[in-house]
């Protein structure tokens, strides 16, 4: 590749891209090596049901330098412990400056990957993966006027006498909730106090 063309970069990409399907590579491996540079999550600890952005910019291998691979699909990958299969959570595409963003909501802690999506001439490879730390929360703030807390955080609590009602109590049935709680241990923490009937 000419130093001209080298400095073309994203248009040098998009022309050998087009002379690479146009040949014939019905029955060859993919050849072109990808990866996701740049990888980056806006956090690695989050409270379940808080999303996460990650971001990256696709890019092939031409000879001994990376360069951008715009406009491709990618896929992105979720790993509970590091050593399960990976599971597909989507795909997403980068955009003409090659860089791309995906919006999820992890359900629990593990490892986030986005790799280019394997095709006639490319193949993808994970250079860096994310890990991502999910706590469940202890409480919950319930909308005013509600009679229920949702199923993970069952303790009612009320707000002005700082008392909770566990499910089995007299009064449980009667009490609107001001706050949620996951655990007594959580509600006493707050600064309640159990009910004693």
């Amino acid at each position: 590749m000419s130093t001209t063309a080298a400095r073309l970069g994203a248009v040098t990409t998009a022309v050998l891209g087009a002379t690479l399907l146009a040949a014939p590579v019905a029955d060859a491996a993919p050849t072109v090596t990808t990866r996701t540079a740049n990888f980056t999550a806006s956090a690695t600890t989050v409270t379940r049901g808080t999303a996460v952005t990650f971001k990256g910019q696709t890019q092939r291998l031409s000879g001994t330098r990376w360069v951008a691979l715009p406009n491709t699909v990618a896929t992105v990958w979720f790993d509970a412990d590091g050593t399960a299969p990976n599971k597909l959570m989507g795909t997403v595409r980068s955009n003409s400056l090659a860089n791309l963003t995906a919006k999820l909501t992890p359900s629990a802690s593990g490892y986030w990957t986005i790799r280019v999506s394997q095709t006639a001439t490319l193949k993808p490879s994970v250079t860096v993966r994310k890990y991502v730390r999910v706590t469940t929360p202890t409480s919950y703030r319930p909308a005013a006027g509600s009679w229920n807390c949702p199923s993970w955080a069952p303790i009612k609590g009320n707000l002005s006498s700082h008392i909770y009602h566990m499910p089995w109590q007299r009064y449980y049935s009667r009490t609107k909730p001001e706050m949620c709680f996951a655990t007594e241990a959580a509600a006493v923490k707050a600064g309640y106090r159990k009910s004693k009937v």
